[in-house]
């Protein structure tokens, strides 16, 4: 795998799959007895099709074990704000308005843009370096 033999270090998001694949729970319709409103089940019903589809679980055991047997490091990073952080070295605010769409980040308090996933890349690999060095410590 070229990927890990192109690093010796490797950061991934820690994906809870099962917890994001979960269907959404029920809403209760107080205005009629035994009646629901709509949840958006449909609609996660094809977003949970397409995360198991994209066998994210089996990509992310093949490449720790890839990992390891190649001796590298691969570490994972708590995704949270992962993508709404200026990676920008002066600045690393956080805010939900930075991401502007699914593509564009544009922090509101320095300005710094980018891809989105570029930033969310970003922000990974430098919580994983944190991570290795405060285990290396």
């Amino acid at each position: 795998m070229s990927l890990v033999r192109s690093a010796d270090f490797l950061a991934v998001e820690q994906l809870a799959i099962d917890n994001m694949t979960k269907a959404p729970k029920p809403k209760p319709d107080p205005g009629q007895a035994g009646g629901f409103l709509l949840n958006g089940s449909a609609a996660k019903a094809g977003l949970n099709k397409s995360i198991l589809d994209a066998g994210w679980g089996v990509f992310l055991r093949v490449l720790a074990y890839k990992a390891e047997s190649a001796g590298r490091e691969l570490i994972a990073v708590n995704p949270r704000n992962t993508s709404r952080t200026c990676p920008a070295p002066e600045c690393g605010h956080v805010s939900r308005e930075s991401r502007r769409t699914q593509a564009d980040f544009l922090c509101v308090k320095c300005g710094y843009t980018a891809n989105a996933d570029v930033v969310g890349a970003s922000n990974i690999k430098r919580a994983g370096l944190v991570l290795r060095d405060a285990r290396a410590a």
